[in-house]
């Protein structure tokens, strides 16, 4: 796991970098990288990837928004967890898909709660799907799947950026992710992503990438519960 600290005041990049690794199991599970300009972590990032960037939003020259904008426009992956000396968030932080806003010299546990539901986020979003199909197994990351499909014995992965095809069973996929509480069954053809859900309607749910999935009346009360538990733990 890789994480960079952008900030333009010293003892505040050290303290974050403390904080991180005393919240950590084990220090060898990470690498931190300090910087302290906008124009330093979009440098260093194009080259080291970072999973997660904790980023000042007022520096001097490039701002950590403007950072963020530019970080946006080749990598939406990456966690960015804005810095902020103000309670008061900035809008734009959602443009940004801002993962959480972190109002400096806050007591401990204040970080520790929140540096928690970052790691929770950063395991998420790598946990991977396996397909294997015919001789050939290939991988899945999860928050990059929005539904699967069955139909005449073919299932159809949706996904971000495209749509994937192979012979199986729904039953097996429900098996393979029996412990990831992101996936709900809305009807007996699909399984769905309740973190890509846009709205759900009396009979159907469409998800944001604007796909419309079957929603059968015994299922309703269970997937509703689980998107309004989803939503109300972000």
């Amino acid at each position: 796991m890789k994480i960079a600290v952008c900030d333009d005041e010293e003892i505040f990049t050290e303290n974050t970098i403390e904080m991180i690794y005393s919240l950590l199991a084990d220090r060898n599970m990470c690498s931190i990288t300090a910087c302290s300009s906008g124009e330093e972590i979009l440098e260093k990032h194009r080259s080291e990837n970072f999973d997660i960037i904790f980023l000042d939003i007022e520096m001097d020259g490039i701002s950590g928004m403007e950072a963020a904008r530019e970080i946006r426009k080749n990598d939406s992956k990456v966690i960015i967890v804005f810095l902020t000396n103000y309670h008061e968030f900035a809008e734009e932080g959602y443009e940004v898909g801002a993962f959480r806003y972190l109002v400096k010299n806050q007591p401990e546990y204040v970080y520790e709660e929140k540096f928690k539901s970052i790691l929770e986020e950063y395991f998420q979003n790598h946990k991977m799907f396996e397909v294997k199909s015919k001789n050939t197994t290939s991988y899945l990351y999860l928050n990059e799947i929005y539904y699967f499909e069955v139909l005449n014995k073919v299932i159809t992965i949706h996904t971000t950026e495209n749509k994937i095809k192979y012979y199986g069973k729904l039953s097996d996929v429900e098996e393979q992710l029996r412990n990831d509480e992101l996936f709900i069954k809305p009807h007996k053809s699909f399984l769905i992503n309740i973190s890509k859900v846009s709205s759900i309607n009396n009979n159907d749910i469409t998800m944001k990438n604007g796909d419309v999935v079957l929603m059968s009346r015994n299922c309703k009360k269970l997937v509703e519960s689980k998107y309004v538990a989803y939503m109300t733990a972000r």
